[in-house]
């Protein structure tokens, strides 16, 4: 069989690598200390069970993920996607990879990070499909306006995510590509749809089952119905009870 030689892609996770931290954007502590001072976030928080100290935590593995470390052959569950996979403002109970992975008694790895493109995770399934071999594969795909662009070689960090409102550096909203790109929201599609299919393409191709769905959707639920996060911009843990459902669904 042919090993993989791609070289290990970078991610934003990496400067965290190794390490544990109460507070992530956008779940700071000066955001949590904002809001409870209103009652009703308050009564939230604590009927979650989040005004105990270090309620939720960040623990890194050595690669830059939320997760344990890998160990390359066991039975896994790896996870796409960004901020709502790898589950800002929420502890690791309560993530709908978590819950996946509880109900199909297998490890998770979840390759998921905030600020992440369809493009991102298309990288790093690339690299870690085929190496981690696991029995599931499950996507939420990022928002769709986002675009990842590998910048020049050298440059700091070596890949950035643009969207349409973006505050990097290197965006110029005269650019004519980027102005085509977004100012056609069928190419948002078209990339999502590309991104997607080649990432079950890789799945499968590893033997693994496949389930993906689209975060756009997801995230534009009613917090009455989804619940929110301790940052208050992300899904809540109803939320990630029903894409876990719903992926569950989709494997069996």
């Amino acid at each position: 069989m042919q090993t993989n030689k791609l070289a290990r892609p970078w991610h934003c996770g990496i400067y965290s690598a190794g390490k544990t931290t109460e507070w992530m954007p956008t779940d700071t502590k000066e955001s949590f200390e904002n809001l409870v001072q209103d009652p009703v976030h308050y009564k939230y928080f604590k009927e979650q069970g989040w005004l105990e100290p270090q309620a939720i935590t960040y623990q890194i593995n050595k690669e830059g993920f939320r997760c344990e470390d890998f160990v390359e052959g066991e039975p896994c569950l790896v996870v796409l996607g960004c901020s709502y996979t790898m589950g800002i403002g929420l502890p690791l109970t309560d993530l709908w990879a978590t819950k996946v992975g509880a109900a199909l008694g297998l490890n998770v790895y979840n390759l998921a990070w905030g600020g992440n493109s369809s493009d991102t995770c298309f990288r790093l399934a690339r690299y870690w499909i085929p190496r981690l071999k696991p029995q599931i594969v499950c996507m939420l795909a990022p928002p769709r306006s986002r675009i990842e662009i590998v910048t020049m070689n050298g440059t700091e960090p070596p890949a950035e995510v643009f969207m349409p409102m973006s505050r990097s550096s290197l965006y110029n909203k005269d650019d004519v590509f980027l102005k085509h790109w977004f100012g056609n929201e069928e190419n948002q599609y078209i990339n999502q749809d590309k991104n997607m299919l080649a990432i079950e393409s890789i799945a499968r191709t590893s033997n693994a089952k496949y389930a993906g769905l689209q975060a756009d959707y997801e995230a534009a639920c009613s917090r009455d119905i989804v619940g929110y996060a301790r940052d208050y911009m992300h899904t809540g843990p109803v939320g990630h009870t029903m894409i876990a459902d719903k992926l569950l669904a989709m494997i069996s």
